[in-house]
C-alpha cells in the first residue's frame, strides 16, 4: 500500500505539507474516488497515511464491511464452494464450477439493487420484461466468465476490510485518524453499506464529511460510475 502511493505521486515521508523524506516539497493526493470496494480502499488509505490525502469521495462504500453485508459475502462463499468442482483440501477449482457460478449469480441478483428495483418493477426502465429476464440477462452472463479464484479472493478481501484495524479495533478512534475531507454518498436502497451505516460514519467524521444520500431503486449499483 505504502509502495502504490507513492507511485502515485503522495511523498509519505511527510505530514501536513511540510518537507519530505526526499528533501523536496511532500505532494498529497487531491482526491481518491472509489466506488463499491473501491470506496472500502479510499478509507484505507485515508486512515493508514491520512498526511498524504487531501480528499475522499465514497460513492457507495464504507469504512468497513458490516454484519448484514457479512451475512450476503457469506452465503456468495458458500454457493461457489458447494460445487462439485472446488476441493477444500487445497482451497482450488479442478474445474470450471457452472453451477458455484450460477448460483453465486442468482444469489448477488438479490443482493446487488434494491428492494424497489424489483418490487415497482423498475427493472422495466432499463429493458427488461421481468424480473427473471432482469437476472437472466445481466446477472447470469456477468460472472458466468469470471475465474471462480478471483471471486473468492474478492469476497474474502471484502469481508476482511475494516479501518479499525488501524486503531486497535477502535473502529471510532480510526476514523479520527482522517484528515481528508470525505464527501460520503450512499444509496438509500443499497444492502451492501447501507444508509444508516453511513450515518454513523459522518457522525464519527464530524466536519470532514459531507453525507450526500442517492435515492435510487438500482441500490448498490445506483453508484456504479
Amino acid at each position: 500500500q505504502h509502495r502504490l502511493l507513492a507511485s502515485l505521486g503522495a511523498d509519505l515521508g511527510a505530514k501536513d505539507g511540510g518537507v519530505g523524506a526526499g528533501g523536496g516539497s511532500s505532494r498529497r493526493l487531491t482526491l481518491i474516488y472509489g466506488y463499491s470496494m473501491g470506496g472500502l480502499q479510499a478509507y484505507e488509505w485515508a486512515v493508514a497515511f491520512p498526511e498524504a490525502v487531501d480528499r475522499i469521495a465514497v460513492v457507495c462504500g464504507a469504512s468497513r464491511c458490516g454484519e448484514l453485508n457479512r451475512v450476503f459475502l457469506r452465503s456468495l462463499e458458500a454457493a461457489l464452494t458447494a460445487d462439485g468442482c472446488y476441493d477444500p483440501q487445497t482451497d482450488t477449482f479442478r474445474g470450471r464450477p457452472t453451477r458455484g457460478l450460477a448460483a453465486f449469480s442468482s444469489i448477488y441478483a438479490g443482493w446487488g439493487v434494491g428492494e424497489a428495483w424489483y418490487v415497482e418493477r423498475s427493472y422495466a426502465a432499463a429493458g427488461y420484461e421481468t424480473a427473471d429476464d432482469f437476472v437472466t440477462r445481466s446477472y447470469l452472463p456477468a460472472f458466468a466468465q469470471c475465474h471462480p479464484s478471483d471471486l473468492l479472493a474478492q469476497v474474502r478481501a471484502w469481508r476482511s476490510a475494516d479501518v479499525a484495524a488501524h486503531a486497535g479495533g477502535d473502529w471510532e478512534a480510526a476514523l479520527q485518524r482522517v484528515r481528508a475531507r470525505v464527501l460520503l454518498m450512499p444509496c438509500d436502497g443499497d444492502k451492501y453499506f447501507t444508509l444508516p451505516e453511513a450515518r454513523k460514519e459522518a457522525a464519527a467524521l464530524g466536519v470532514r464529511c459531507s453525507l450526500v444520500p442517492i435515492c435510487s431503486p438500482a441500490g448498490h449499483r445506483a453508484g456504479d460510475p
